[in-house]
């Protein structure tokens, strides 16, 4: 399998004709659809996008229809692009129909598939792991988050300080699609200054959203069960996805995990707060918490995160549940 990220993708378009086949795999739509915009400024011109372009999804267009499209020759153009969306909803004999365009490609066509994760013990991962380009675009990880604040703000003409970037992390999370959406209206907001402090982030980011975060969070680090089964319900109530509010819940943990090693080793303020990746003025808040998390505690949380995560992306049962489960267990 040839399997790339998005820097790679971005490297060979640059010198090389787009490939015939391509699966843009993750849990990051942001990042899929920076892939899609490499993929599809190289593989078709604006003149022609109309007769060239086509864009599906796999719960609304059969496979069947799909394969035509991309059996279509181009108009007026060498090349044209065909994208299927959500192909992890496709069922088995869906898959059958398109196994001839991913035996023998159509050199004529670039032919995109997006999923968030495909089974490899079905026979279409088989052929795809042979005969596609296989681009991984999962979510950043936690500790990515800043690195990608400051290149995103960047490309928008942003100076953002690296405790804004902490602070925005905390507010808004790991999902670099919202991220994105807080910087256009940082840019909006700070004009031609360009320079994004901490006092600009917390003027724009919705007062709503961090209440709603930190209610969760804060009602977790003080170990309050009835506030944080009702915080949680209010946050999934307001659209944050269940995968979300986990990641935030594990940031939280591993924040004050981080405190209480930090305190171990004798650091105070500004060095405290770098090794916990958060803002100075959030510290006496995060340490009035630390006082009752021990070491086991801190340590059988994690454990019970751990299977939490395993269980929303692979049991039947209702995400909400698990999240409850969590709380009941920690708190």
């Amino acid at each position: 399998m040839v399997t790339w990220d998005l820097r790679k993708l971005q490297q060979r378009l640059e010198t090389h004709a787009p490939s015939m086949l391509y699966v843009l795999a993750g849990d990051e739509p942001f990042l899929q659809e920076e892939a899609l915009q490499l993929i599809k400024a190289k593989s078709v011109d604006a003149g022609t996008i109309d007769f060239n372009y086509d864009s599906f999804y796999a719960g609304d267009v059969k496979a069947i229809q799909v394969k035509d499209a991309v059996q279509m020759l181009p108009m007026m153009s060498p090349r044209r692009l065909v994208v299927y969306r959500n192909v992890d909803e496709l069922k088995d004999k869906d898959w059958e129909d398109l196994f001839d365009l991913f035996d023998a490609p159509i050199d004529s066509t670039t032919f995109v598939l997006t999923c968030e994760n495909l089974d490899k013990r079905k026979r279409y991962y088989k052929k795809l792991a042979e005969h596609a380009i296989w681009v991984d675009l999962k979510r950043p990880y936690d500790n990515q988050i800043p690195d990608w604040i400051d290149y995103l703000g960047f490309r928008k003409g942003l100076k953002v300080s690296r405790e804004a970037a902490q602070l925005m992390k905390q507010f808004v999370g790991v999902n670099l699609t919202e991220i994105n959406n807080e910087l256009e209206k940082l840019k909006s907001y700070v004009g031609e200054r360009n320079q994004v402090g901490v006092e600009d982030v917390l003027a724009i980011v919705s007062r709503a959203r961090v209440d709603r975060i930190f209610d969760l969070t804060d009602a977790i680090g003080h170990a309050d069960k009835a506030a944080a089964l009702h915080s949680l319900a209010n946050l999934l109530e307001h659209g944050q996805s269940e995968v979300g509010a986990l990641a935030m819940i594990a940031r939280h943990i591993r924040i004050l995990s981080n405190l209480k090693e930090g305190q171990r080793d004798g650091l105070t303020g500004p060095k405290l707060c770098a090794k916990a990746g958060i803002p100075q003025f959030l510290l006496t808040q995060y340490m009035s918490q630390t006082k009752a998390w021990s070491d086991d505690k801190l340590t059988k949380t994690i454990g019970i995160l751990h299977d939490t995560d395993r269980a929303l992306k692979s049991s039947s049962i209702p995400s909400h549940v698990w999240l409850e489960n969590f709380i009941l267990k920690t708190c």
